[in-house]
């Protein structure tokens, strides 16, 4: 198959797209985990403000992290076949 795209997307130019995406991705998440695990002031006692709940917090990280990896895995296998 040939496509106006597979002229110049060029397994040199694919590679390093892929490590830019995937840089990308990690400097994301590391924000996000920073924002997570940060530690939160007390809420006051009379506030109408539910308080996160921890647990949930760190599974909405955790998940994104692994379906990423396995998504960045997938894609380096299918441009570097074994």
């Amino acid at each position: 198959m040939n496509s106006p795209i597979d002229s110049w997307l060029t397994p040199p130019i694919s590679t390093a797209l892929f490590w830019v995406a995937l840089a990308a991705c990690v400097v994301a998440q590391y924000f996000i985990m920073r924002a997570v695990f940060r530690v939160l002031p007390a809420a006051p006692a009379n506030s109408d403000v539910p308080v996160p709940r921890r647990w949930a917090e760190i599974v909405q990280v955790i998940l994104p992290i692994a379906g990423l990896a396995a998504l960045f895995y997938g894609a380096w296998r299918a441009m570097n076949p074994a």
